[in-house]
């Protein structure tokens, strides 16, 4: 079951580079970086959060939520607080062509094992099995994360958002929706079905590994998480260069034009930060200090 780590840590954490990783395995246990230097008049601060975790195991921190109200803007990878009619815009870009299902990439002894899983083991109810089958497949596997994690759950993104809102921060992203959804469009929805569904399904495995993947973010160990990727060999080493060592290069310049702009809160995936594509080395060799900002455990 050797992708299942990868996976999750795709969903949730937004993946891991395996390439040079070794570069920086150690370091200050902290998702909350302050970044100053190169003629800046205020600091900034960049947070590593996990996208969706159980709700009684979120955790709010005083200091951080200090530095949200504190800064001028708020910047996500993506903006979430967005129209109804946005968010419909954004459904039709996760579903399948008309007349062609999840079924349609796998045979059909793989499809009754996702199907038994996703009815008997996470208890979907089959009308809503039907409907999810009319997504693609990343959009399908992200639609189980919450028989996994569990149903009540919560999103820094979300959370941060909702903060800014009430202290009318403005809220800016890093990159479209549009733009995520062609990173998977990129890989044909065979290869996404071999690379969410290749492994046996056990809740058990995907509950110990999410577990464990939480166990190491809440111990805010960033250079934790890059080395425990280091055993996972997902075979999709250019793909995750995509989804994590190309995209931190193109945000470091937007990143940059915003906290010169005003003082900013950047919140993005924890695996966005270590490493050697990480936020936090590429924004040291542009110039900038990024000092660690100690949290209680």
């Amino acid at each position: 079951m050797k992708n299942i780590r990868f996976i999750l840590s795709l969903i949730l954490i937004s993946g891991l580079s395996l390439t040079n990783i070794q570069a920086q395995n150690s370091g200050e246990k902290t998702v909350l970086w302050e970044i100053s230097g190169n003629n800046l008049e205020k600091s900034s601060y960049l947070f590593g959060t996990i996208h969706l975790m159980p709700k009684d195991q979120f955790f709010s921190y005083e200091i951080v939520d200090e530095k949200l109200k504190e800064s001028k803007q708020l910047i996500l990878e993506m903006e979430v607080d967005v129209p109804l009619k946005v968010q419909m815009e954004w459904a039709k870009l996760m579903l399948l062509p008309q007349e062609v299902s999840i079924a349609d990439f796998v045979d059909s002894v793989k499809f009754a094992e996702i199907k038994s899983f996703v009815i008997d083991s996470l208890e979907m109810k089959e009308m809503m099995f039907n409907t999810y089958m009319k997504l693609k497949p990343f959009a399908f596997y992200s639609a189980l994360m919450p028989g996994i994690i569990g149903e009540k759950i919560e999103a820094y993104e979300l959370y941060f958002s909702k903060i800014a809102k009430k202290e009318k921060i403005p809220v800016k992203g890093l990159e479209s929706f549009e733009f995520q959804m062609s990173l998977f469009d990129s890989i044909s929805n065979e290869q996404q079905m071999e690379m969410f569904f290749n492994d046996e399904l056990s809740l058990y495995a995907l509950k110990k590994e999410f577990e464990d993947l939480m166990e190491t973010y809440l111990s805010h160990d960033i250079y934790k998480m890059a080395e425990s990727m280091k055993e996972e060999q997902s075979g999709y080493e250019a793909f995750e260069y995509e989804l994590l060592g190309k995209r931190n290069t193109n945000w470091v310049p937007l990143i940059i034009d915003y906290i010169h702009e005003s003082p900013s809160f950047i919140a993005v995936g924890a695996a966005h930060l270590a490493g050697e594509y990480g936020l936090i080395k590429q924004l040291r060799i542009a110039g900038y200090k990024l000092s660690p900002v100690s949290l209680p455990e």
